[in-house]
C-alpha cells in the first residue's frame, strides 16, 4: 500500500493517547495551505478527517495527489445514483440501510430525519469518485465501475429506502441530490 505525500500531510493531529484533534482545529490548520484550500470543509469533515485511518480509506484513496483532485458540487438523479460502487467492507452496511420501508428504521440525527421526510433527501452530499478520470490505479484498490462511493454509504442506501417509501405514497424523494464528484485533473 502506497501513501502520498499529501495523504500524510491531510493526517489529523493525535495526541498522546491516539486521539486525533478536534475537526475545528484541524480544518483551520489545513484550509491554510494552499495545495488544499481547494477541498470543502465538509469533505475534510464527513471523510478526511473522519476516515483518514481506516484502512479502506488508504487502499483506495490514499496514494492520491490531493493537490490534484477536484471536488465539484453537482445534482444527480436517483437513477444516476442507483448503480454506484460500494466498497465490499461496506456492502452489507449500505444494503441493510437500502432496505427499509418507513422511516422508522432510519438511525440518524432528528434534523436529518426531518429533512429526509421534508426534502426527499440528505443535508451533507455524499462523496463519489469519478474512477475513469484516475487513470491507472493501483492493483490493491477496489476502484471498479465508472463511479464509486467515498463517503455516505448510510445516506446512499437511505436514498435507496426512499424511494420505496415514495413508492409506498409515505413521502416524495427529490428529483436530484447534491453530491461532491471528486476526480483528478
Amino acid at each position: 500500500m502506497i501513501k502520498s505525500e499529501s495523504w500524510n500531510i491531510l493526517d489529523p493531529l493525535k495526541n498522546e493517547y491516539g486521539n486525533i484533534e478536534f475537526f475545528e482545529d484541524y480544518y483551520e490548520r489545513i484550509k491554510s495551505i494552499v495545495e488544499y484550500s481547494h477541498i470543502p470543509s465538509k469533505v475534510f469533515e464527513q471523510w478526511l478527517w473522519a476516515h483518514h485511518d481506516k484502512i479502506e480509506s488508504i487502499n483506495n484513496y490514499g496514494w492520491l495527489e490531493y493537490e490534484k483532485i477536484h471536488f465539484e458540487l453537482c445534482n444527480w438523479s436517483y437513477y444516476q445514483l442507483e448503480n454506484i460502487n460500494i466498497i465490499n467492507e461496506a456492502k452489507d452496511y449500505f444494503e441493510l440501510r437500502s432496505s427499509y420501508d418507513d422511516f422508522d428504521y432510519f438511525c440518524c440525527t432528528e434534523e436529518d430525519l426531518n429533512h429526509w421526510k421534508e426534502k426527499g433527501t440528505w443535508i451533507t452530499p455524499p462523496i463519489i469518485i469519478d474512477v475513469d478520470s484516475l487513470g491507472n490505479t493501483p492493483k490493491y484498490c477496489e476502484l471498479k465501475n465508472k463511479y464509486q462511493l467515498v463517503e455516505g454509504y448510510s445516506r446512499l442506501g437511505y436514498l435507496h429506502s426512499m424511494l420505496t417509501i415514495d413508492k409506498l405514497g409515505k413521502s416524495k424523494m427529490a428529483s436530484t441530490h447534491e453530491i461532491y464528484l471528486m476526480k483528478k485533473i
